[in-house]
């Protein structure tokens, strides 16, 4: 079966998220000085980021324990921007931070997606 074009839509929101993550990890980890309880959430965002890139493989390849791993990451993402709306990142951050984590949930979750990870 074809790859449906929401399985490549929700790979490629991976990459973008993890990119993201990763960058925001980053400035995260810098900006609080490596120890600060700010710097640990940004520790585990940039773990985080790295794994929803991995992810990302897998749902281009069409690997169904990606798709369980990435719902799975999506929603921790999802969480750690609500996180950091209470920890100073700022509301609209954290609304801009959750969007693509919850179109990637939409997609990999629509019938044709289900079908293409059973096949």
């Amino acid at each position: 079966m074809n790859r449906p074009l929401g399985v490549t839509l929700v790979a490629i929101v991976a990459w973008l998220i993890g990119f993201f993550q990763i960058i925001g990890a980053i400035f995260g980890i810098l900006g609080g000085l490596l120890i600060t309880p700010s710097a640990l959430l940004a520790w585990i965002s940039l773990v985080v980021g790295v794994v929803t890139l991995a992810v990302g493989v897998g749902l281009w390849r069409g690997n169904n324990t990606a798709r369980i791993i990435a719902t799975v990451v999506f929603v921790i993402n999802i969480a750690l921007e609500i996180i950091g709306i209470f920890n100073g990142e700022g509301l609209f951050a954290g609304i801009f931070g959750s969007v693509l984590p919850l179109i990637g949930l939409l997609l990999l979750y629509t019938s044709s997606a289900s079908r293409y990870f059973r096949s």
